[in-house]
């Protein structure tokens, strides 16, 4: 039977410890910008990081009920049914809204916006852990992986529509990884792959913007002013920052040469102010978040609650992975959050219910 334990304290600190930064460079990439376009009043300029503090607490209190009730609940074949509808219809009602900046992914919900894409990551761990946890042994049989692919597919599907290629993309990730966990055996993800490879090559070079995002990523010093500015720009930030950075408020990347530098783009202003210390202080925090939550995971007393806890620290640190590489220009540009740092309620609200399940299941062990 299991044995009540104290909630993970590194996890927590961890976790702690990354909004508080969050908000610090949020504050400082958005102030100088806000200052600016409003006259340098004082409440203007600090609207961002107000809003921010606002969504933290409301997040820490979503985390604190995550934590407070049995996890095992979750695995209610309606609530997960009645889970997936709410985030499928969510995601079709926002395909009907005005696009900003040539997307569509935010819901008007009276006083605030959501993006329920972020919320999908949420739905798709649990049902797939409570899928996965049922057809544990059952894996190499084919026929019995294709529920999943389905389950993925759809709200996957839909949100490329918005377009978003690197939320979708996610959704994979985090499939392959419960996946691997419930047993899937090596060779159907090498098959996978041998047809995913050719199919998304395909998919990328069938229309002209997609080739011209893969190209400037390659080349981007041949468009520095267009294509080729974001990534050109990131790097200025984190290669000025040095091995101990400007020192908090003093990049200059922020002052309208790195667009948007207090959500998409925040780790270069991390490693431009708080330079390579801060950096690689930030990846160790998200390491010691995802070791953690998978110590949570191996010792929870049932296959839902290990598959649910590989799931929700996959979602959290693939996401932070797939960001930090878009700044360092590993990878072409997406518009991915980096978890507990970026401004924005839906990806905060989303990460803090994870840690919050990831929480409670560190109360149990075997």
């Amino acid at each position: 039977m299991a044995k009540k334990l104290a909630s993970d304290r590194l996890l927590f600190g961890s976790v702690v410890l990354l909004v508080g930064t969050g908000l610090l460079m949020i504050y400082s990439a958005s102030a100088v910008q806000l200052s600016v376009a409003t006259g340098s009043a004082p409440v203007s300029a600090n609207v961002f990081v107000l809003k921010q503090t606002l969504a933290v607490v409301f997040g820490t209190l979503l985390a604190f009920a995550a934590m407070s009730f049995d996890y095992r609940r979750l695995d209610d074949p309606r609530f997960v049914a009645g889970l997936l509808v709410a985030v499928s219809i969510a995601l079709v009602a926002v395909l009907f809204r005005a696009p900003v900046n040539g997307a569509r992914r935010w819901l008007a919900l009276g006083i605030m916006s959501v993006q329920p894409s972020e919320f999908a990551k949420l739905a798709v761990v649990v049902a797939l852990a409570a899928l996965l946890s049922r057809r544990q042994g059952e894996m190499d049989v084919p026929t019995r992986t294709l529920p999943v692919l389905g389950l993925v597919a759809v709200p996957a599907g839909l949100v490329l529509l918005e377009p978003d290629f690197g939320t979708a993309f996610t959704y994979f990730v985090i499939a392959a990884a419960m996946l691997f966990y419930a047993g899937l055996p090596l060779k159907w993800f090498l098959g996978s792959a041998l047809f995913l490879v050719p199919t998304l090559s395909a998919w990328v070079w069938s229309a002209p913007y997609r080739q011209a995002r893969i190209l400037s990523f390659l080349h981007p010093e041949s468009d520095p002013l267009g294509k080729g500015f974001h990534a050109i720009q990131s790097l200025i930030a984190v290669g000025t920052g040095g091995v101990t950075g400007l020192g908090l408020g003093h990049g200059k990347q922020k002052l309208f040469f790195l667009p948007y530098p207090y959500t998409d783009f925040i780790y270069a202003i991390v490693g431009e102010e708080l330079g390579l210390a801060g950096c690689v202080a930030v990846l160790a925090l998200f390491g010691l978040v995802f070791a953690r939550g998978v110590r949570a995971a191996v010792n929870a007393p049932d296959s839902f609650g290990r598959l649910l806890g590989i799931g929700l620290s996959v979602m959290i640190v693939a996401q932070a992975l797939v960001n930090i590489s878009v700044v360092l220009s590993l990878v072409p540009t997406k518009g991915l959050p980096l978890p507990f740092l970026s401004y924005g309620g839906s990806a905060l609200w989303t990460d803090l219910l994870a840690v919050g399940i990831l929480l409670n299941l560190s109360q149990h062990a075997s």
